[in-house]
């Protein structure tokens, strides 16, 4: 009788989870129709005079606030080869949708994975994912600066036929307590003051002529994977990297509003994990130093006008490293996309007059 009311708590547990979470994004939408909505209807008709710096390369759209909203395939997935095995982990989530909120050089995105997505929803087969993410980023004239922070629970085995007879509608192997925390912070140098950065970023400027920059970026991250399940041997390693590599980005640029972006990055980077094996006897700590390689190719496509923007990216990663002490390879070669829509409203004056003051204390050059 005991299990069974506890098992009734955790189910409806669960569920006032899941409404919680639907509610959240129902809410957000409704906030940027409502904001769209007020602008509309009591928007001055007058628009703010341009801001053309850079002997004309770059439009300041310094009194809009840009909204928008996006889908993308931005998560974490693990794969680990060794001479006789492989396993791919990902997330049950096919799309997360991302909210964002830009004002001059700084930004605001909330980010999470919910179920009315098609392909977020075929728990029988995958399991239950739950993903919500954070991120900030500051842009000035050629500074850089993106903090994340990103948390996934349940993973599946993607090629879990490796290890079980699969027929079309048998369940993937399923891993529920497996979670993934991580904070991530990122800095680069744009060389270039001709080119917009915002201009792709966060869409507070709009890049007028075709412009490209050498960017170096230094990325900084500290993540934990923990397997929290009731077996009797359970992993949890907490990862500290860092990486400096040279990149290169170039806008072509057709009648002021339409764009293709291109770009190149490379990184080289030291990680460091502690691995903890917890055993029913107890705890076992192990240390690795690995070296680590990086790269990325970009492409873009977008429309950036003085009302509306929208854009789709695209990006191919790939990721290697040896385990140190271990014959285990990590690699990881992955195709991302982005996909967003937004629109510019006048800003607040409250607003206005506070990143005002921010703005001075900032050194133009």
């Amino acid at each position: 009788m005991l299990t069974n009311t506890l098992l009734f708590l955790v189910f409806k547990l669960r569920m006032k989870k899941r409404k919680i979470i639907k509610l959240i994004a129902v809410m957000c939408l409704q906030a940027m129709i409502l904001l769209v909505t007020i602008h509309c209807a009591f928007a001055q008709s007058s628009n703010s005079s341009r801001l053309i710096v850079e002997d004309g390369w770059i439009e300041k759209m310094n009194n809009k606030i840009a909204l928008d909203i996006s889908l993308n395939n931005a998560y974490e997935i693990f794969s680990v080869k060794t001479t006789d095995d492989r396993f791919i982990l990902s997330p049950n989530a096919a799309a997360n949708l991302r909210l964002k909120v830009n004002y001059r050089f700084i930004s605001f995105g909330l980010q999470f994975a919910p179920g009315f997505i098609p392909g977020n929803k075929d728990d029988d087969l995958k399991g239950e994912t739950k993903s919500f993410g954070l991120g900030t980023s500051v842009i000035l004239r050629h500074w850089i600066l993106d903090l994340s922070y990103s948390n996934v629970k349940g993973y599946y085995l993607v090629n879990s036929e490796d290890y079980i007879p699969m027929s079309g509608s048998d369940p993937f192997i399923q891993f529920p307590d497996l979670t993934y925390k991580g904070f991530a912070l990122t800095t680069g140098y744009s060389s270039n003051s001709k080119f917009s950065f915002r201009s792709l970023s966060s869409q507070t400027e709009r890049q007028l002529k075709s412009a490209g920059s050498f960017i170096p970026v230094v990325d900084l991250r500290y993540f934990i994977i923990d397997n929290k399940s009731s077996g009797a041997t359970t992993q949890k390693t907490n990862n500290f990297e860092s990486s400096i590599g040279p990149g290169y980005i170039y806008t072509f640029v057709a009648k002021k509003s339409m764009y293709v972006s291109l770009g190149l990055l490379s990184s080289v980077g030291y990680l460091n994990t502690k691995l903890t094996t917890r055993y029913p006897d107890g705890d076992v700590v192990t240390h690795q130093d690995n070296f680590i390689f990086r790269w990325e190719g970009k492409a873009g496509v977008g429309y950036n006008g003085k009302k509306f923007y929208s854009g789709l990216y695209a990006t191919l990663s790939g990721t290697q490293y040896k385990q140190e002490h271990t014959t285990a390879v990590n690699t990881e070669t992955r195709a991302f996309y982005h996909i967003f829509f937004g629109i510019r409203l006048n800003s607040p004056k409250f607003v206005k007059k506070q990143v005002d003051k921010v703005e001075e204390l900032i050194p133009k050059n």
